[in-house]
């Protein structure tokens, strides 16, 4: 009987806490996400929690969107933190949220409160051209630059963050860069060795080596341009390809130097930028970043409002 009275309890106390680790329902085909010019990219989701995150390319806001109900808040404002854009961004394993800065060059980082702890300007420290992705393990944060032949990276595993720095640059003959945008989404292998990257404008995917640095470019049957956010899980790498309004699964060999391109998938999909995994879905950012004015672009289409993120069934 004494045995009992001490398990029963921890039993229950066990139960209860598997119960709240349960990942949360993702209950709506679409989550509004407010503003007529928030143009929206990156994503950063915390199943647990049931709460995702993203940002405005235009003001550097950033919200959060409860999965259940669709309630979305303010979690930061750009104007306060000294940002006016936000690309890709990840949750470290300490749930602190880090925002890479596209052309305003910076990398963000912020607590649960939605507290700024650090920023850091890439182009006056390196030199950077447009910060664009993240991916994490758990040591290290990695980011790509689009228009200059360099990955950075801080260290996660420490009480306060460390200092971005310059950890690899590569040459035209590791990966070839031209105008425009160039690498852009990045993932980790789970066994923890290579970087996957994709370069927008060829379409080609390339593996660094993290302990050598060695760079090879992963041989496709058909090129993956336009390729935007990346998703790996297991040997299948899944590129949200923009302007197709697409999600793309490659099947990688088990050393990630060759792969093949299936077929599309996701309907309604307007510009589709990155995208988190959430159970049997993925959430994607619909960005239409087409849709926003540029130099190059001073009189686009309006955007389709509401701003979006999609819930898309994965094959």
């Amino acid at each position: 009987m004494r045995y009992k009275r001490i398990l029963l309890p921890l039993l229950f106390s066990c139960l209860l806490s598997c119960e709240k680790q349960k990942p949360a329902k993702v209950n709506q085909e679409v989550y509004p996400i407010p503003g007529e010019q928030f143009f929206p990219e990156g994503i950063a989701y915390d199943k647990f929690a049931g709460i995702f995150y993203t940002g405005s390319t235009t003001n550097g806001d950033i919200v959060k969107v409860n999965v259940k109900t669709g309630a979305t808040s303010l979690f930061a404002a750009g104007a306060k933190q000294d940002r006016r854009s936000c690309t890709g961004m990840k949750l470290d394993h300490k749930k602190r949220l880090w925002v890479c800065g596209g052309e305003e060059n910076k990398v963000h980082v912020l607590n649960q409160d939605g507290e700024r702890i650090k920023t850091w300007d890439l182009k006056a420290l390196y030199n950077s051209g447009f910060i664009n992705d993240c991916a994490l393990d758990n040591q290290h944060i990695y980011f790509t630059d689009s228009r200059v032949q360099k990955i950075y990276r801080a260290n996660v595993n420490t009480m306060q963050p460390g200092n971005v720095e310059d950890w690899f640059s590569f040459t035209d003959q590791q990966i070839p860069y031209t105008t425009g945008f160039n690498a852009n989404g990045i993932v980790l292998t789970p066994e923890g060795k290579y970087i996957i990257i994709v370069v927008s404008n060829s379409g080609k995917l390339y593996r660094i080596d993290k302990t050598t640095k060695a760079v090879i470019e992963i041989v496709l049957n058909a090129p993956v341009t336009a390729g935007d956010g990346l998703w790996l899980d297991g040997n299948v790498l899944y590129v949200s390809r923009n302007i197709t309004n697409k999600i793309f699964p490659v099947t990688l060999s088990n050393d990630y130097t060759s792969g093949t391109v299936g077929n599309g998938f996701g309907d309604n999909l307007l510009f589709n930028t990155t995208m988190a995994k959430a159970g049997n879905y993925f959430l994607v950012v619909n960005g239409q970043l087409n849709r926003r004015p540029s130099p190059t672009n001073p009189n686009p289409s309006p955007p389709v409002l509401p701003f979006t993120v999609s819930r898309v069934s994965i094959p």
